[in-house]
């Protein structure tokens, strides 16, 4: 490939890493186009309507350690504001919030002092260790670290056991240390102490609009109702795309070819056998499972609570605010209350029985919510990430180079520093794509 202007990119899909790649590309003299399939840019960073309400689907905040994913979006116009902070933990009827930083573990009441203080010095150590400690932790089960540690059981049993549950679907023996312990939201929550934030205006409709205009700025067109049918390879090198637009065939010629689609969607784009070995036998290794989302129209816009982010242990995560539940106002005046099950139980269910025992853990969280639902619906129509044993560390991508000439892959799975699905490691990656591929071109 040359770095000349008449260099052509195709970038299939209009999500956070498609966008992401191409504001990156911005000073590359290419002729840069998004193929999105559906009618709108956005990917899990979207807005639609039905029955009357807005609704985001996928992530619905975004924290303060979102480090390349809020600067792109503060630069694209997107006005951000706080929503909540801290998490919430429920035992025995009763809710228990840390907020911030290590230090404000030295109040949560469900732990003796001596093992708060305890914990403040795990939680200190974990923030000060190397991604290559964490890579050696990567070797035991988070069980065998606590023990190696010598960790009180108080701790392990109120503590790391239910967030371990909640962020990892698996028990303590069977997941891995240094995954666990370097997940997005620990770091983050410690780091910088957890803030969650959310558009001021529009919702992540906003942000999917906002970056579209950023991108055509920059040069890129961004098409949608473009689906992807194959990308073209020839002698190992990429050629073409062949995709349907309002349903009318057509082919692109093009240099180079971004997949910013999950990755279980390869074999729809391209012939896994016309890929090296090493990479199709590591792609094959990230599995999917779908996630169930809940959505409640609300009789009040103001309520008397103050969610944070998650409910460690239960079946739900719940991010919402006294006056602005999770910023997403319908049109005929009423709020919506956004619930996100992370629980395999959940999957097991139908829709009216995961709506009615997330209604059943509200109540715990929120006495009285029930007779405030005037509409409710869910569906399970969006992928997370599952975990998987001791060992994954090593096994993520580390680039997004696929060993075809011109063919790279960009999302949460790929060349992202990050060991947690989320909009920012989407973010990193499309940016490390983008930085790979002007080096490739040089």
């Amino acid at each position: 490939m040359s770095k000349e202007r008449g260099t052509r990119v195709v970038i299939v899909g209009g999500g956070i890493a498609g966008f992401s790649c191409a504001l990156e590309l911005k000073g590359l003299k290419a002729r840069c186009t998004i193929l999105e399939k559906e009618k709108t840019v956005g990917g899990r960073a979207r807005s639609y309507t039905e029955s009357g309400y807005v609704f985001d689907q996928g992530l619905h905040f975004f924290v303060g350690g979102f480090k390349s994913l809020i600067p792109i979006l503060e630069r694209s116009g997107v006005k951000m504001t706080t929503v909540g902070e801290g998490a919430v933990w429920l035992k025995d009827g009763e809710r228990h919030i840390i907020r911030k930083s290590a230090v404000e573990l030295a109040k949560f009441g469900l732990l003796p002092a001596g093992d708060r203080a305890k914990l403040g010095l795990l939680v200190q150590e974990n923030i000060k260790r190397s991604k290559e400690e964490f890579k050696e932790l990567d070797e035991m089960t988070f069980s065998e670290y606590a023990e190696d540690k010598k960790i009180p059981e108080t701790i392990q049993n109120e503590f790391y056991e239910p967030l371990i549950k909640t962020v990892t679907f698996m028990q303590p023996d069977e997941v891995s240390a240094g995954q666990y312990l370097y997940s997005e939201h620990l770091r983050f929550a410690y780091e910088d102490g957890f803030s969650a934030m959310y558009p001021e205006r529009g919702g992540l409709g906003s942000v999917a609009y906002t970056l579209m205009l950023q991108a055509r700025n920059f040069g890129v067109e961004p098409q949608v109702n473009c689906a992807v049918n194959q990308v073209i390879i020839e002698d190992g090198k990429v050629v073409g795309v062949d995709y349907e637009q309002d349903g009318e065939s057509k082919h692109m010629k093009t240099d180079a070819v971004v997949l910013s689609t999950p990755i279980d969607l390869l074999p729809n784009f391209i012939k896994m056998s016309e890929l090296p070995k090493e990479f199709s036998e590591k792609a094959k290794k990230f599995e999917y499972t779908p996630s169930t989302v809940a959505y409640f129209g609300l009789k009040s816009r103001v309520l008397d609570f103050n969610v944070g982010a998650f409910v460690p242990g239960r079946k739900i995560n719940i991010v919402a605010e006294a006056k602005r539940v999770s910023g997403v106002l319908a049109p005929i005046g009423e709020s919506l209350l956004t619930v996100t099950g992370i629980d395999k139980e959940l999957l097991k269910m139908s829709d009216e029985e995961a709506t009615a025992a997330i209604l059943d853990e509200l109540e715990i969280l929120i006495p009285g919510v029930k007779d405030k639902v005037t509409w409710k619906k869910s569906w399970k129509i969006w992928k997370s990430l599952l975990k998987q044993a001791p060992g994954i560390m090593d096994d993520r991508l580390t680039t997004n180079r696929t060993g075809i000439e011109g063919l790279y892959v960009a999302g949460e799975y790929a060349n992202c520093d990050m060991y947690y699905a989320s909009m920012e490691a989407a973010s990193r990656s499309g940016i490390a794509c983008a930085g790979e591929m002007i080096e490739d071109l040089k």
